[in-house]
């Protein structure tokens, strides 16, 4: 692995890759050093310097700066090729503007873009973790949040703004200029709710009835209901059998619903013919002994 030569560039590489990675392979070829050199003298390991020189993708800037100080050339020169690279990668075609320049949204969140690369393109967990905490030991600047922002999906807060510019630590004179963009730009942005507090109530659809309402709207359904039963026949006016609850009077009645007067005879005799309970009789002795002990003297 030592011994094998790098293969050239690819075609596929964008211009400003292609610049860094020619800078690089300069530096080395005019050190005279192997890899194994280069990497000792770095602090990285051979296959990162090999991976940073074939010019597949773009290097980390410390990967860079590490290859440059081995190779015993100034840094910012290779940070600058570095950064014009990471931003062919990141936004190609963009424009980097400041924070006078800036007229939308979008061209105000490549800006945030364009600040992370300037700052070497930390991961956003770092970041994070540079904004610190708040007052109330809440993160400052949530690297998922902070995602969905860099991805345009969701507009950044003057809060997160501020983190994030901290997180990279953005000279105090260019903040004042940033955050007065950002207000310029994002006044009419809906305010994202805080932590713990409950989302707001969607009412797409009407709210909900009262008890009330709910009546005065069932009431006259049922009745039409109860209308539409009564033409068709289905309902019935109730007669005072009913309402005792003893059925229809004029109801047909079918010969066998009523029980004639043998049936009736036979289920006297049988009940006549069965032995009385034993708690039925006891609660009719007291019964009795209760009567006796009220009754007149």
């Amino acid at each position: 692995m030592a011994g094998r030569p790098l293969g050239p560039i690819p075609a596929s590489a964008p211009p400003e890759l292609r610049a860094l990675v020619v800078r690089l392979r300069n530096a080395k070829e005019a050190s005279g050093k192997t890899f194994e050199a280069l990497a000792a003298d770095g602090g990285v390991s051979e296959s990162v310097v090999r991976r940073a020189l074939a010019g597949k993708r773009v290097p980390s800037l410390e990967t860079v700066k590490a290859i440059t100080d081995a190779c015993g050339r100034t840094e910012d020169d290779m940070a600058r090729a570095w950064h014009a690279a990471k931003a062919e990668e990141v936004l190609p075609g963009a424009r980097e503007w400041g924070p006078k320049m800036v007229s939308s949204r979008a061209e105000l969140v490549a800006s945030m873009i364009f600040m992370r690369i300037a700052s070497g393109y930390p991961p956003l967990h770092q970041l994070e973790k540079d904004a610190g905490n708040d007052e109330h030991g809440r993160t400052r600047l949530p690297h998922s949040t902070l995602h969905l922002v860099l991805e345009g999906r969701i507009p950044p807060t003057e809060t997160l703004f501020t983190a994030f510019m901290d997180a990279l630590s953005v000279p105090a004179a260019d903040r004042r200029n940033w955050l007065d963009a950002h207000r310029r730009l994002f006044a009419d942005a809906p305010a994202r709710r805080a932590f713990g507090q409950p989302p707001p109530v969607v009412r797409d659809e009407p709210p909900a009835l009262t008890s009330c309402e709910a009546a005065e709207r069932a009431l006259p359904r049922l009745e039409r209901d109860e209308e539409i039963k009564r033409k068709t026949g289905q309902l019935k006016e109730p007669d005072d059998h009913e309402l005792l609850g003893l059925g229809y009077l004029n109801s047909p009645t079918p010969e066998d619903q009523w029980p004639d007067e043998a049936e009736i005879a036979a289920w006297e005799a049988e009940a006549a013919a069965q032995p009385p309970a034993r708690e039925q009789v006891d609660l009719r002795e007291k019964l009795r002994a209760m009567i006796d002990r009220t009754g007149p003297a």
